[in-house]
């Protein structure tokens, strides 16, 4: 382990070092901070989208805050018109009088370069089509995967009356999805919406309509949204874990509440050799086709009858906070910015995969959380919460708690978000029954609004294990 540890910080070192780095926007800033200033950058601007600059040493970083605030691709948008605003411009020839500093962007970022300084990580056109979900079932067929049959519809006059005669045909019982082309940034279940009845279906088109092009309607997949992700090395495909995606349905809407990402659900061993090997093919094909490099997500559903995929997104995943904090000495944001500009990593694909699912099927992370509209809190307030069969309530004083559910000021009004403590819940099972009964709780008691949800159904096949794993895990 220490060998690849120092090769991958040589090689980085070699791409940092005694540079100027420019941070423009992204999450975990103060991490990656922290990790350029280990590999002896000269010194780092931070350039973010909120308006919160934490405690830092200006020594290392200058900090400037943009205010702002929405939806990701709207937060993305806004972000690139700032880096271009006279304002912005005056800070970086402030801070890098020369032009010579790197720039590092967000997940997201399309711009090759900011005001003249290269953007080590920005995503080439042809790679963010891919994440295209009215177009990507055409490389399921590339590669003869199994995969739930989808009719995509073109948004016309007419497409509400064509998308309910798909529907009825498509329905299995669980109703259908539609999924909207939407724009270039479509992330957290934003255009994507089940549809179950003809008053849905009118609602769903009147929202969906004015944004999309194109409408693909394939059926519900009952089952566990899981992700795995990829990554493309120059010598081949790393491949992690499984992810489970936390997203339960809201009970009263067409709409799912994309809520984060927790590792503690174990699909069965034949799923799990079923997604990592349709990722390493997918990688491959990547690679081959478009010459992408870094990392990608494969996302799809567990269901009784083996993994479907639905989409790929070629971006470091936001699901890769469980391999951070599984390896926190590894800079894996870093490795994804030079893996994306052409560099090498300094150790294999093979070595890299062994070692990161070694440490993530080891230790389990769970990264959850939602925004609300209905409170906007001044101050943070946490409480420590413990499960009861399915049932979530506050834990008693000096009781062991399994959990703490934590409200604090966020982007549209609140953020509310749950911890599973590691050594509570046992890994096996999935974690958004948890999260529907805590985030019931917030809003019986903190008036969060998040309104009635229900989590996914495991597949029959799992049943009896989940039997065996649910209950003991939260009374450890």
């Amino acid at each position: 382990m220490d060998h690849v540890f120092a090769a991958l910080s040589e090689r980085l070192r070699g791409l940092f070092g005694g540079r100027r780095i420019v941070l423009a926007g992204g999450s975990r800033l103060s991490a990656r901070v922290q990790e350029l200033s280990s590999l002896e950058a000269e010194r780092t601007l931070v350039i973010s989208t909120d308006d919160h600059a934490p405690l830092h040493d200006p020594e290392v970083a200058r900090w400037v805050t943009l205010g702002i605030t929405g939806l990701v691709a709207s937060e993305q948008s806004s972000l690139e018109n700032a880096l271009d605003s006279a304002e912005v411009r005056a800070v970086l020839e402030e801070f890098d009088p020369t032009g010579q500093a790197l720039v590092i962007g967000s997940n997201y970022m399309g711009l090759p370069e900011v005001a003249g300084r290269p953007v080590l990580n920005h995503r080439r056109p042809e790679w963010i089509e891919l994440e295209n979900k009215t177009t990507i079932d055409q490389l399921w067929s590339e590669l003869s995967v199994p995969h739930a049959p989808a009719h995509v519809v073109d948004v016309a006059e007419d497409a509400l009356w064509r998308l309910w005669q798909v529907s009825e045909l498509m329905d299995s019982g669980w109703g259908v999805v539609w999924s909207g082309d939407g724009p270039a940034i479509n992330g957290g279940a934003n255009f994507v919406r089940r549809v179950r009845t003809h008053a849905e279906a009118r609602r769903v088109y009147r929202y969906l309509a004015p944004k999309c092009t194109n409408i693909r309607v394939m059926p519900f997949l009952e089952g566990i949204p899981v992700s795995v992700h990829g990554i493309v090395f120059p010598d081949g495909t790393a491949v992690l874990r499984p992810i489970e995606m936390v997203v339960p349905r809201r009970t009263e809407s067409a709409k799912f509440l994309y809520a984060g990402c927790a590792s503690y659900y174990d699909p069965p061993a034949a799923i799990r050799d079923e997604m990592r090997n349709l990722a390493r093919r997918v990688g491959e094909q990547l690679r081959g086709t478009v010459g992408y490099r870094g990392t990608f997500t494969l996302d799809g559903v567990a269901t009784a009858d083996g993994f479907r995929p639905t989409e790929v997104n070629t971006r470091y995943g936001g699901a890769m906070t469980c391999f951070e904090d599984a390896l926190p000495q590894l800079p894996l944001a870093l490795l994804q910015v030079a893996l994306v500009a052409g560099h090498e990593a300094g150790i294999s694909s093979i070595e890299f995969e062994d070692l990161l699912v070694s440490a993530a099927d080891t230790t389990r992370i769970s990264a959850i959380g939602a925004n609300v509209k209905a409170v906007r809190p001044e101050s943070e307030v946490e409480r420590p919460v413990v499960w009861t069969e399915w049932a979530c309530r506050w834990a008693h004083e000096d009781e062991p708690a399994h959990g703490s559910l934590r409200l604090r000021p966020g982007p549209v009004g609140g953020r509310l978000e749950l911890e599973l403590y590691q050594e509570a819940v046992r890994p096996g099972r999935p974690a958004a029954p948890l999260v529907v009964s805590a985030f019931a709780l917030a809003d019986q008691d903190w008036g969060t609004g998040v309104g009635r949800l229900e989590p996914a159904i495991a597949m029959a096949c799992e049943r009896e294990v989940e039997a065996e794993v649910a209950f003991e895990a939260v009374t450890a």
